[in-house]
């Protein structure tokens, strides 16, 4: 898989509609602009223009929409009491409209339900925040210009007021362009593409199947009404999928020093370091090769029980990737159901997953725990065999010391 950076536009069609609501928005903020006018009151063009673009990207939920509401009125309010130059103004007022833009992205697509799509980041903030403030500014400017055109051909000021609003609303509605491009990845995504580079073989086919599964129960649980049981089943396949990719980045890079020729050519080694050590005429030589080949004997049997526990990590990822394919294929129908239904239908596969996952996790540790201990418990025996064996080897006997052969001198003192 390619790690490329590519530029492109992301949900094209929520821009395209943004900027056609800011447009309509943006008409009606010259109408209430005109209507001020006359009521001798002063409210500038360039601020409810810059609101009611705002607005008119509000999504989300009930809790979202009149938060948003609020601040589009608030937040852009605020330059205009600290006496700033008119460009500074526009210019802040825009910024603050841009960042409200970005939120309302979040807002309507869930910021906690977002599986396997892309989402906007901090730098979407920063960039929708000066790309909208700038363009205020040149929106404001144009729409002067106009404004004083269609007046010198006495044009109706109602139709000037709409127009001056449509070009700045215009202006700013391309500004949330920004928060479209390059969209940060889901992190889940993120950590999967980053880790498969470093798999192979078995480890990076499962891998890629969960990627595939998560994405498209995220393109099947995105076209679902945004509600707390979608986001509770949203969060357990995030979860899923991040611990299939942590089984699977516990693996990574011994894939390749496990492959079914390593067992054969440690032993081919060992049975040639076992000829040479039986060719072997020197006995410090034959030693040494008998040392080295009883060391590459222990590896080859550490190297079995890599295989095994290899087994027991796939198997687990394995058994990571059905609770995915589960998922995707019970959601494939709840698109048909009743609201009531389906939200109890996902709350309910929701706790099932998170069932089914801890299971599999408490019964595959056991597992490991019960090999493992088997393992330490063969090696113990045969530290405990090896000692035994030692302790049974013949005692060589101890030969007596052999006393010196010596001739005693003839008593003089015994006489016959």
């Amino acid at each position: 898989m390619s790690n490329t950076a590519v530029i492109q536009l992301q949900h094209r069609d929520a821009f395209e509609r943004n900027v056609t609501r800011a447009l309509a928005a943006g008409a009606g903020a010259g109408v209430i602009a005109f209507l001020a006018q006359r009521l001798q009151l002063h409210v500038p063009l360039s601020f409810l223009a810059l609101v009611a673009t705002s607005l008119a990207c509000v999504r989300g939920d009930r809790t979202d929409r009149l938060m948003l509401a609020g601040l589009s009125v608030v937040l852009p309010a605020l330059p205009w009491f600290f006496g700033f130059s008119s460009a500074w103004t526009v210019g802040l007022a825009g910024c603050a409209a841009g960042a409200l833009m970005v939120k309302a992205r979040l807002a309507e697509r869930g910021e906690e339900g977002s599986v396997g799509a892309d989402r906007p980041g901090a730098l979407h903030y920063v960039g929708t925040a000066l790309a909208t403030g700038g363009l205020a500014i040149a929106g404001t400017v144009v729409a002067q210009i106009l404004g004083s055109r269609m007046q010198d051909v006495a044009t109706p000021a109602l139709i000037r007021f709409g127009a001056q609003g449509v070009v700045i609303a215009l202006f700013a509605g391309i500004g949330s362009l920004a928060s479209h491009v390059a969209l940060k990845s889901d992190p889940v995504e993120a950590r999967i593409e980053e880790l498969l580079p470093t798999l192979s073989g078995e480890f990076e086919a499962q891998l890629i199947r969960a990627l595939n599964l998560y994405r498209q129960a995220g393109t099947q649980l995105a076209a679902l009404p945004r509600d707390s049981a979608r986001e509770e089943l949203a969060r357990t396949l995030q979860k899923l999928t991040r611990d299939a990719a942590d089984l699977a980045g516990e693996w990574a890079g011994v894939e390749a020093q496990v492959h079914e020729n390593a067992h054969a050519d440690l032993q081919k080694e060992i049975d040639e370091l076992t000829r040479s050590a039986k060719a072997a005429r020197d006995a410090v030589a034959r030693q040494q090769l008998e040392g080295a080949a009883r060391s590459l004997t222990e590896e080859l049997v550490r190297l079995g029980e890599l295989r095994l526990k290899r087994e027991r990590v796939l198997a687990r990822l394995k058994s990571q990737v059905a609770l995915l394919e589960r998922a995707r294929v019970a959601l494939i129908g709840m698109r048909s159901t009743h609201a009531t239904v389906r939200a109890a239908e996902m709350a309910a596969v929701s706790r099932k997953l998170n069932a089914l996952a801890l299971s599999q996790s408490d019964e595959a540790r056991l597992g490991h725990e019960v090999a493992t201990n088997a393992e330490l418990g063969a090696l113990e025996q045969q530290a405990v065999d090896a000692q035994v064996a030692a302790a049974m080897d013949p005692i060589a006997p101890i030969a007596a010391p052999v006393e010196p052969n010596v001739s005693l001198p003839p008593d003089d003192g015994i006489k016959n």
